[in-house]
């Protein structure tokens, strides 16, 4: 085994897109009374691909009246601050799974949906229950980030093995025996890098075990659930349905009742079903 040292993890989260941590500014800024449009479309503006994607999903199906917007400040108008930071969020996470991952042995569109599945999740079932669904989205959109670090860590070195999507072998179990360190470690690691809130850090370092957080957070729980929600509705990834097969157990957790989880379902496969078609 080849432990990954933190300073390969910041070298290899450098080659990263910059559309995550535009959307982690994004939240700070929604959330800053004294923030006025200006400072949204300047620092969505800053990458021109993001741009790009928003506004062509502002023009969508999803959201089209009739006719096209053009600028940041058009798309706004006709969605709000809530819808572009959804928008944004698609767009973010788009880019950042874009590629085939060869450490995982998945590809860059499956990480994707699984992803949404899980933001689109959190938002769901966090509204439900009263808590910050922003905050939530977030959390279930970046919960992947750690596995493209990792690849980003080894794709130069033939030593690091793939995972065997035969196997099934539990997930976090090959990692730490592979790397000596897990991808929800690292994505916590580089979150609180990039100055993302420390809750937003724990919980998706937690989520296949919240049990074992050093302290009870209801969103941890609740990402375990979105990520069990994501393999009900066929998104899930290799490795990991272990990790969600107990997801009764965290329903007192969260305050959420059978029913709604329920009921929630199929809300999120349709909400899922109806992004990916307008990608």
């Amino acid at each position: 085994m080849n432990t990954i040292s933190p300073a390969e993890l910041k070298e290899a989260a450098k080659l990263l897109p910059s559309s995550p941590r535009i959307f982690g500014k994004l939240s700070k800024l929604l959330r800053d009374p004294s923030t006025d449009l200006s400072d949204i479309t300047d620092l969505v503006n800053a990458d021109s691909a993001l741009t790009a994607s928003v506004l062509r999903l502002s023009n969508s199906a999803m959201y089209s009246l009739g006719t096209s917007v053009d600028t940041l400040d058009e798309a706004i108008n006709r969605v709000g601050f809530r819808e572009l930071f959804k928008l944004v969020g698609f767009a973010a996470s788009k880019q950042l799974f874009a590629e085939h991952n060869r450490v995982y042995n998945i590809s860059g569109s499956q990480l994707w949906e699984n992803s949404l599945a899980c933001g689109i999740s959190m938002e769901v079932l966090a509204r439900k229950i009263g808590y910050d669904d922003q905050e939530a989205y977030t959390i279930g959109l970046l919960r992947n980030m750690g596995k493209m670090v990792l690849d980003y860590c080894v794709k130069n070195d033939p030593q690091y093995p793939s995972y065997n999507t035969q196997s099934n072998l539990p997930l976090i179990d090959w990692e730490q025996n592979n790397f000596g360190i897990t991808n929800p470690t690292v994505a916590g690691f580089i979150l609180v890098s990039w100055n993302f809130p420390e809750e937003t850090s724990l919980t998706i370092q937690h989520q296949y075990q919240p049990e074992e957080a050093p302290r009870s957070l209801p969103l941890i729980h609740l990402l375990n659930l979105s990520n069990g929600i994501a393999e009900k509705i066929g998104k899930g990834l290799h490795g990991e349905s272990n990790y969600w097969t107990d997801w009764k157990a965290h329903l007192p957790r969260t305050g959420l009742s059978f029913d709604e989880f329920k009921e929630s379902v199929t809300e999120i496969r349709t909400s899922l079903a109806r992004v990916v078609a307008n990608f």
